[in-house]
């Protein structure tokens, strides 16, 4: 029996890898469409998708529908015209409110990957949920709805993480710090793997970070710390501000510290401080020539298009989760983590690992929203929901992970960038074979 119809909203490089992995996994599916604005170029990535599968032309397995992501009224039509029951958002963050008002409207279940924002605004004060999402969370209740907050990798898996830690392994938990590491390669001078609008914007802005049970505001790329991770070594991490932490100080209230953690290269560093210094990376419009443009839109014009930098993408990523803390009665440090391989990722389905570490947990919840098993009708940051399901999935998905016990004193055993430790790991969930054309 064919499950819940599908709707994915979004054909950016995340949206590539939600589109594959939706067909490859289309048996626990009814029907799936693929819905963006830009009508031709998304009809050439459906049809792209189908034919790596194998669809028959006159039966495809996904379906292009164009439509304005931002305009809550055409959502719910293409939600009622698909018969959709589950809405999975990867588009802009500027769309989040008219999506999610949209499944409000129809009662289709919500997933997004990232928090609502708004054009030309930087620097919102803290809690970035209770500007947009948290407000509606009492209507989703009130209709039964189901909506899933920030289900990519982090924010997402690493809520995930947290949320397994949290049963499995600890008592009490002291710090959490979440690593994010792009070791990989494109070969471009300077490029940002998502929406570059999006992205300068996260790298330079204030960082607000969970500490002593409060909010602390540092200057970015102020606070690093020198790591070593597996499979990828020695690397320079810096803390920023991001979307989980946001939730996880509310959903884990007894925790003093929760911090974000990003890698940047040096070369990268130098190039992003010209930039800065400049002005250029602000999403604050200034007026030229009598037009008011926003700095980082002509810088955007003129970087590489994030989806082109899939091919010639080299190295891995490594994305993980530090967790301190007590176990009956003794001190206790694990670190949760998962690894991808971009030029794998790449051969798989055609994009780079940034955008598969996303699209790969999207997919893996819209499975278990499809055979309700993740049905709390009502919204939610995912950290909320039972992590054990997710974290079995997600592997068959595409996604491996493993957790493994560190020492105490904040050291990392991972000499020469090997795959473990000496102990034994705690847990380890290795990634399926590619599912291919099935």
């Amino acid at each position: 029996m064919a499950g819940p119809n599908l709707l994915i909203i979004g054909a950016g490089g995340v949206g590539d890898v939600v589109a594959n992995k939706a067909v490859q996994f289309r048996d626990r599916f009814g029907t799936i469409t693929w819905a963006a604005r830009t009508a031709d170029k998304l009809a050439k990535k459906a049809a792209a998708v189908n034919a790596r599968y194998g669809a028959p032309e006159d039966s495809p397995f996904i379906a292009a529908e164009p439509v304005d992501a931002r305009d809550t009224d055409a959502v719910a039509a293409l939600i009622e015209k698909t018969g959709a029951r589950i809405v999975l958002n990867v588009a802009s963050p500027y769309c989040n409110v008219a999506i999610s008002d949209a499944c409000l409207q129809t009662g289709a279940s919500y997933l997004d990957t990232a928090l609502a924002e708004d054009e030309f605004t930087i620097d919102i004060p803290p809690n970035w949920y209770e500007h947009k999402e948290w407000p509606r969370r009492p209507e989703f209740k009130a209709k039964g709805v189901t909506a899933l907050l920030g289900m990519g990798f982090d924010p997402g898996v690493v809520n995930i993480f947290c949320a397994w830690a949290r049963k499995h392994h600890f008592d009490a938990i002291d710090s959490i710090d979440i690593i994010d590491v792009n070791a990989g390669n494109h070969g471009k001078y300077f490029a940002t793997n998502f929406d570059p609008d999006v992205n300068l914007r996260e790298v330079t802005e204030e960082v607000i970070t969970w500490e002593d049970g409060e909010w602390k505001f540092i200057p970015h790329h102020s606070i690093w710390q020198d790591v070593t991770l597996p499979l990828v070594g020695e690397q320079r991490v810096y803390s920023m501000g991001h979307d989980e932490v946001q939730s996880l100080a509310v959903n884990f209230p007894d925790t003093p510290r929760i911090s974000f953690w990003m890698g940047f290269g040096e070369h990268y560093m130098k190039v992003l401080e010209v930039l800065d210094t400049l002005g250029l990376t602000s999403s604050v419009p200034v007026e030229v020539d009598g037009q008011m443009v926003a700095p980082n839109r002509v810088v955007k014009a003129l970087l590489p298009d994030p989806a082109s930098l899939a091919e010639n993408y080299t190295g891995k990523i490594v994305i993980g989760v530090d967790v301190s803390g007590r176990k009956d009665g003794q001190d206790k440090r694990v670190f949760i983590w998962s690894t991808l391989d971009h030029k794998e990722n790449y051969e798989e389905v055609g994009a780079q690992s940034i955008s598969y570490s996303t699209g790969v947990p999207v997919i893996t919840a819209a499975l278990l929203m499809a055979d309700g098993t993740w049905d709390p009708k009502t919204m939610v940051n995912v950290e909320e929901l039972d992590p054990d399901p997710f974290l079995a999935l997600m592997p068959e998905v595409g996604c491996p992970w493993q957790a493994d016990e560190l020492p105490t004193d904040g050291s990392w055993p991972y000499a020469d960038g090997a795959g473990s430790p000496s102990a034994a790991p705690l847990s380890q969930q290795s990634a399926a074979t590619d599912r291919g054309a099935t």
